[in-house]
């Protein structure tokens, strides 16, 4: 199937099929390194099952007197529209204790334009929805938001749109007419003063900032179940979460929050002894010094599924062919039932997917496909692969 693919042929293809039994049926190419993109995501998801437990730690926190003192551990549920289980929120405006939030360095992350900053304690996603208001000329949610909301007349765009300033905290837009169906969800810029301001407006009331060192002695909030916030990073490939998810798991194995320490982490205690040891740069694939062979990432497949051992909960955190995530597009089912659940991953140039795949005959086999360096549109090589799949899947 792969030697007469026209399209498989003009590009660099990693492939391997394996049998439950650990039997390799095929492999093409599996020690050699390819960019995974967000098939990265496996390693998180594998990681932070090791570290974290079944709930998300909120936040840390100690009392003082009459002082409620918080320590943010990255925890991006809250207020999150898809993943608040208000579970913090009603802990915090129910508390009749004052409250500080404990003043953190900034972290030590890229600051981007597309994608919503990472930090010690994330709300709303970190993303303001703005719109079009025939009253307001501007909605902007949450509110307090619509502070960094600026004109800036020196954009010479045509249309009117907003973007992050690549300078500063602005969300700028040009001297232009607003479109009234305009609509937009923007990443905003986030620290520690902006958390101050937007839990303030929250929970209606005071929140200072307060200079004081964790203790070593000290509570743990938890928030929503970490099944949840895992099914929500792998299903819709979400790269915030994936960043946040590290943060999360640096605070349980150190002092601080560090994505690079939960790297070094997962590649010092689960990933050293491979084959061919992962390459692993980022939580969520997007950049592209990540390097990971198709043995490595099997590997990780091999791992998450004796980890998880339950097949209905290991098929439930990733995407389902024709029904659900990043696939749901993808494929057709079988009668109304899917045949594949895999990691998708994504870049310019490269599409991979890694995962389960069943057969009509009722085997079982784990797959890794990954695809480099084509010039076609990413449609037609992922459509080649799903017809190679869905091959396999009728056949076999």
């Amino acid at each position: 199937m792969l030697t007469n693919s026209e399209i498989m042929n003009e590009h660099f293809v990693g492939f391997m099929l394996q049998e439950e039994s650990g039997k390799v049926v095929y492999a093409q190419h599996e020690d050699i390194h390819f960019v995974p993109a967000s098939n990265t995501k496996l390693l998180t998801l594998y990681t932070a099952m090791n570290v974290l437990g079944d709930s998300i730690p909120a936040f840390k926190y100690q009392i003082l007197g009459d002082s409620l003192i918080i320590w943010g551990t990255g925890d991006p549920s809250f207020l999150h529209p898809k993943l608040d289980n208000r579970k913090t929120y009603d802990f915090l405006v129910n508390s009749t204790y004052k409250i500080f939030l404990a003043n953190e360095p900034d972290l030590d992350f890229e600051p981007s334009y597309w994608r919503s900053d990472l930090s010690y304690f994330p709300m709303y996603g970190n993303m303001a929805t703005i719109k079009a208001d025939p009253s307001l000329g501007l909605f902007v949610f949450p509110k307090p938001i619509s502070r960094y909301v600026v004109l800036d007349s020196t954009i010479t765009s045509t249309r009117f749109n907003i973007n992050r300033s690549k300078t500063g905290k602005q969300l700028v837009y040009p001297n232009k007419t607003i479109p009234e169906d305009f609509q937009r969800t923007i990443p905003f810029p986030m620290d520690m003063q902006v958390t101050r301001i937007l839990l303030q407006d929250t929970l209606k009331k005071e929140i200072n900032l307060i200079q004081k060192k964790r203790p070593s002695e000290i509570n743990t909030f938890f928030s929503i179940p970490s099944d949840s916030l895992f099914k929500h990073m792998m299903l819709p490939s979400d790269n915030f979460l994936a960043e946040q998810i590290l943060l999360l798991c640096s605070g349980v194995i150190s002092d601080s929050l560090d994505v690079k320490t939960t790297i070094a982490f997962g590649l010092e205690n689960h990933y050293k002894d491979f084959k061919n040891p992962p390459v692993w740069e980022d939580g969520s694939g997007l950049s592209r010094f990540n390097l990971f062979t198709p043995n490595t990432v099997l590997e990780v497949l091999n791992l998450l599924e004796t980890k998880i051992g339950d097949k209905e909960r290991l098929k439930s955190l990733l995407p389902a062919g024709g029904v659900s995530g990043t696939l749901r597009a993808a494929y057709k089912t079988d009668n109304g039932k899917p045949f594949v659940w895999a990691k998708t991953g994504s870049l310019r140039y490269m599409h991979l997917q890694s995962g389960w795949l069943e057969t009509r005959k009722g085997k079982v086999y784990k797959y890794v496909f990954m695809n480099n360096n084509f010039v076609r549109p990413t449609s037609e090589v992922r459509n080649e692969m799903v017809r190679i799949m869905t091959e396999i899947h009728e056949k076999y």
